[in-house]
């Protein structure tokens, strides 16, 4: 289960979802410092994903998923942390939460320590918030020996969970293509 580590900025989301995915020893002081040496805009002014780098980097497994996906962590026992973005337009900033298999833990200023999902979503409508359509799925302890890691039984467990995920965000995609594609055609 995650333990919450609350912002202390406003621009901080992302250290704290960081530091509680990745989990001890990777405290908020910790990435705070790791993160001077990653680039945050590029230099047409765009925002950059240096969280991605930092966690291979450090020996951690991501891959990004469908929305649906995020259900599926409850499946995986902890093994398995998410990061979901959002954008909150009214704010004009995107914020990032920590999602485990008990639900949402939001590190802004007095948010509960865990929400289910979908009352944390439900909650965030009314907000005008709109949700990334995908999430990083991000394997939570970190890999000591990458080449040998490939070999071991712990990463090929990961990676078959994270498949799992992956099909079950794709079967849902296509069953809702086919959905969508039949009212298309109807509307014709």
């Amino acid at each position: 289960m995650i333990i919450r580590i609350p912002q202390r900025t406003q621009d901080d989301c992302v250290i704290c979802t960081l530091a509680m995915v990745m989990g001890p020893p990777y405290s908020y002081e910790r990435i705070l410092a790791d993160s001077a040496k990653y680039p945050k805009v590029s230099p047409d002014g765009k925002f950059l994903g240096w969280w991605e780098t930092y966690l291979g980097e450090e020996g951690f497994e991501g891959m990004y998923c469908q929305f649906d996906g995020l259900r599926s962590l409850k499946d995986y026992g902890g093994a398995i942390l998410g990061m979901l973005a959002m954008d909150i337009p009214h704010l004009k900033r995107t914020h990032v939460v920590a999602v485990d298999e008990f639900g949402v833990v939001d590190p802004a200023d007095n948010a509960p320590d865990h929400v289910a999902l979908s009352d944390y979503v439900q909650s965030r409508m009314p907000d005008g918030v709109v949700f990334h359509k995908e999430w990083l799925a991000v394997r939570r302890r970190p890999i000591k020996a990458p080449a040998a890691a490939l070999r071991s039984r712990g990463v090929s467990q990961f990676l078959v969970s994270l498949k799992r995920i992956f099909l079950k965000c794709r079967i849902v995609r296509e069953l809702l293509q086919k959905i969508l594609g039949r009212r298309h055609k109807a509307v014709k």
